[in-house]
């Protein structure tokens, strides 16, 4: 299957806009893999703070042709409210992030900017703490990979 279609068919089936209602925001992880939700909770402002976190430890963008791989994980986070990226790659408040966990690689994050178009940028954060958080177990992440810290 080609990049686009990979692109566009992952994010279909994980990602849907983000809108403001009286309903409770709620996180996702989808296995790459498999190309199902695996596990859905509740946002909560610990969440939010680490996502807030990763956002703020943006470094670069991601320069790979694919930015979806074959195995691993992704992590869909509602952020309520908006954080604004500012940095020399785009400047944009953004509702949604999604952190993208390869297996035997540093996860990414991937996020939209006012035109839909996707960002995929690398950070220098870890997200051991936030896998806590969702009660998702690291051991989802090949233990070959040293999450950054």
């Amino acid at each position: 299957m080609g990049f686009i279609q990979t692109l566009f068919l992952s994010i279909s089936l994980f990602v849907s806009p983000v809108t403001a209602t009286n309903e409770e925001l709620q996180v996702e992880i989808f296995d790459i893999e498999t190309e199902k939700v695996v596990k859905t909770i509740t946002k909560s402002d610990s969440i939010q703070e680490e996502s807030e976190k990763i956002i703020s430890n943006i470094y670069d963008i991601f320069k790979g042709i694919n930015p979806i791989p074959d195995r691993g994980f992704m992590i869909k986070i509602p952020l309520e409210p908006k954080v604004t990226i500012d940095n020399e790659w785009l400047t944009a408040e953004v509702d949604t992030v999604i952190i993208i966990q390869p297996l035997d690689e540093k996860p990414y994050l991937l996020t939209f900017d006012e035109e839909n178009r996707p960002r995929v940028f690398l950070f220098n954060a870890p997200i051991d703490e936030l896998l806590n958080q969702l009660d998702y177990p690291s051991s989802s992440v090949s233990p070959t990979i040293t999450l950054m810290r």
